[in-house]
């Protein structure tokens, strides 16, 4: 709770006041400095401080353009609480359009950090110290990996304040998903924080509608919160809730026919795709073993052997917005470690 001043990395925000500032982080090989630019919103009542924390894989650009549209919504003469949004968390990630740091490391397995590690432990760090303790909730923005579309998805531990939070966030899509050590979200739990992980489209671009999503579900989780007034409606009123999930591999490398898109249920014996060689001779098809929902695929015309195609999750409940259930992340890819 807030009502008074808050501070953040070592600077002070009053009552009704937003300060953008870029705390040090690391540095280069060069020695310039990495720093973490973020936005501090102080508001003028009490209320909860919740995180909004995007680009922590520096091709997941969504979260970006989502944070921006946030910022420019935000007044914080009109806001119960506080709230701290960090657009882009993986800089150097970002600057050259890849999922790692300039080491490989992979900064969403390096939480809680420390301060005299690799460049990804001091980042996390910085973020585990002055963003994500003391919160009361946080959203992490995320895209599927390299090569990959994500339907529009929301991942929560289980934990009974993060379910009721997730439905009314409103994307298609509500998945139980188990945590991953070092990520940030396993972190944030072991300091009591819940966090919803937010889940779509594609790495390096914008897509409007998983930002729409996005936008429109941090808006609506802020409302449920008692931060802000009002909320637009949502992407989905009923999300539906997933317990488990799996990716379907290639039997076959070749030319891919995908027979179904993202977002579309399945049932058993439903044509999923079929495999050809490039002459056309050689044919392989894959049915659906069981009812699902794809909530990703890859966006690849070609695969390999092996190959993870179509991403899906097994169907929970039906959970309305307006229910307040009491009640983590899909099968981890070998081929990418994707889980967030």
């Amino acid at each position: 709770m807030t009502g008074g001043p808050i501070a953040v990395a070592g600077v002070s925000v009053e009552p009704g006041e937003r300060r953008d500032i870029a705390p040090l982080a690391s540095e280069s090989y060069t020695g310039d400095r990495t720093t973490l630019p973020m936005a501090v919103i102080n508001g003028i009542e009490d209320g909860p401080r919740v995180f909004i924390t995007a680009a922590v894989h520096g091709d997941e650009l969504n979260g970006i353009e989502t944070c921006r549209r946030l910022l420019d919504l935000v007044d914080p003469l009109r806001i119960a609480g506080s709230l701290v949004v960090v657009p882009i968390v993986n800089v150097l990630g970002v600057q050259f359009g890849s999922r790692y740091l300039p080491d490989r490391r992979d900064l969403n397995r390096s939480f809680p950090g420390s301060h005299g590690g690799s460049m990804a432990a001091r980042i996390a760090r910085l973020l585990t110290e002055e963003v994500i303790t003391g919160s009361d909730a946080g959203i992490d923005l995320h895209t599927a990996a390299n090569h990959r579309t994500n339907v529009p998805q929301v991942r929560i531990a289980e934990d009974p304040r993060a379910l009721p939070l997730a439905v009314v966030f409103g994307a298609p899509f509500v998945m139980r998903a188990k945590l991953r050590p070092g990520s940030l979200r396993a972190v944030a739990l072991e300091r009591d924080v819940p966090v919803l992980t937010y889940e779509g489209g594609q790495p390096l671009r914008f897509d409007t509608d998983a930002v729409d999503v996005a936008l429109r579900g941090i808006q609506r989780v802020l409302a449920r919160l008692e931060m802000i007034d009002h909320a637009p409606e949502p992407a989905v009123a009923e999300p539906m809730v997933l317990d488990a999930s799996r990716w379907l591999r290639a039997e076959r490398g070749g030319v891919l026919e995908l027979h179904v898109a993202p977002g579309d249920r399945v049932t058993a014996g439903q044509p999923l795709w079929t495999t050809s060689s490039p002459m056309g001779e050689e044919r392989a098809s894959i049915d659906a073993e069981a009812e699902g929902y794809v909530i990703g695929a890859t966006t690849l015309p070609l695969v390999q052997p092996g190959q993870a195609v179509l991403h899906i999750a097994l169907p929970g409940e039906h959970v309305g917005a307006e229910d307040d259930p009491t009640e983590e992340e899909d099968e981890e890819d070998p081929d990418v470690t994707e889980g967030n």
